[in-house]
């Protein structure tokens, strides 16, 4: 199975083969080889997705972690993106330890994260670790 990243698609569920979401079209690998299967939670400030990477022999499960805040006051969701780019540079530098988990990729969108288009700022976090 695929999940559709977009906050907004009314069928998230896709098969496990699709590019592109049957319901509102938005892709759902991202960078070319992760792929969401299953939303493991999600609060205030963003969603976690289960997924795996397409792009190695095994297909090892990682974490995406989606900053999409719930709040519209601009000062909460700017101390937000903030905290969120803390979280990725803080795994950045100590994700090398076996004890924490790596950080595999920061697709970066403007923090702002404006919801007039679909902007997806998410972390990829290495699984086995976490």
């Amino acid at each position: 199975m695929s999940y559709c990243l977009n906050p907004d698609c009314p069928k998230p569920q896709n098969p496990a083969a699709k590019k592109f979401c049957q319901y509102c079209g938005t892709k759902l690998l991202l960078r070319e080889h992760y792929r969401a299967v299953k939303l493991i939670g999600q609060d205030g400030f963003g969603r976690t997705f289960l997924a795996v990477d397409q792009d190695k022999p095994g297909q090892p499960r990682c974490v995406i972690k989606q900053f999409y805040p719930q709040s519209q006051g601009t000062n909460i969701v700017q101390k937000a993106a903030m905290l969120f780019a803390q979280e990725a540079a803080r795994l950045d530098e100590l994700g090398k330890h076996p004890q924490i988990p790596a950080l595999l990729a920061n697709l970066a969108s403007p923090p702002e994260c404006r919801r007039t288009s679909i902007t997806l700022w998410a972390l990829i976090i290495l699984a086995s670790r976490i």
